[in-house]
């Protein structure tokens, strides 16, 4: 049974800042892109670090314009300034951040960011470049797939591949994730199994089992061969 990866899920456009990028920069790119934190790469993609707001505000210095003593009415014309300190993003970000491979399955995700208490990884590759990165929300979209791809692989993996049942023998519905499972095998065990095998698909939120079987082989095998006498 196929299972889903972090590669499957990951959002691939990442905002990320190069190591030379000054304080301005990054406040700019931050502000205007409307994030919290960028990560940091060199020109070959290697992920070096992080640099959030947090750490910005321990290098930004805001500084109020003089007040004259005459003209107490510019107190509220002039705005404080701000002050860029000197330094690059290599010199003030965070190091080495958190990664995760994209082949990793999603419950290992789940377990790093619960670890660290993030709600967010990066995704890199054997050579730690970056490939893309990966959030709590996102662990979560394999639960809001089309109705129409569970049908598709329920069918495909589960009941030809897995199972071999002949094609047309089962018919699959689903809604909102509720998977129903109508029309007959020639064994109760198959039955069986596939319903099991499709409560474990990645999206499905229910399983109605409505397969009749022509032999019930989950009897004893001594019973079907010696019935008891009246």
């Amino acid at each position: 049974m196929r299972q889903w990866r972090v590669q499957d899920v990951m959002t691939t456009d990442v905002i990320t800042a190069p190591d030379d990028a000054t304080v301005a920069d990054l406040v700019t790119l931050l502000t205007e892109r409307h994030i919290s934190a960028v990560p940091i790469v060199d020109d070959f993609g290697v992920v070096l670090g992080v640099v959030s707001w947090a750490d910005l505000h321990r290098m930004i210095e805001i500084s109020v314009p003089a007040e004259p003593p005459r003209a107490r009415w510019w107190r509220r014309s002039g705005p404080p300034r701000l002050f860029w300190p000197e330094g690059t993003a290599a010199g003030i970000m965070n190091g080495p951040a958190l990664t995760i491979g994209a082949g990793a399955s999603l419950p290992a995700a789940a377990r790093r960011m619960n670890r660290h208490a993030v709600g967010r990884l990066l995704v890199v590759d054997a050579d730690h470049r970056l490939r893309g990165i990966i959030s709590r929300s996102d662990l979560f979209k394999v639960h809001d797939r089309l109705d129409a791809v569970i049908r598709d692989e329920v069918v495909q993996h589960v009941l030809l591949d897995r199972l071999r049942i002949r094609p047309g023998a089962v018919q699959v519905t689903v809604e909102d994730g509720a998977v129903t499972l109508a029309g007959s095998t020639e064994r109760r065990t198959t039955a069986l199994a596939a319903e099991r095998l499709t409560e474990l698909m990645p999206g499905v939120t229910d399983v109605d089992n409505r397969l009749t079987s022509d032999v019930d082989d989950t009897a004893p095998a001594h019973a079907a061969r010696h019935p008891v006498p009246a």
